[in-house]
């Protein structure tokens, strides 16, 4: 099962966002989000 989630960011954030994928060598700014993602909410349960 797959499920598709279309967002709107911010063109500042999406800036950033690509300037994090190209630091962390991510191929597809998808997976920046998602590493993103995974990161705050390992953070947040700690």
């Amino acid at each position: 099962m797959s499920q598709v989630l279309n967002m709107r960011y911010p063109k500042e954030l999406l800036k950033r966002i690509d300037a994090f994928k190209e630091k962390k060598g991510f191929t597809t700014r998808t997976q920046a989000i998602i590493y993103l993602i995974q990161y705050a909410l390992d953070k947040s349960d700690s």
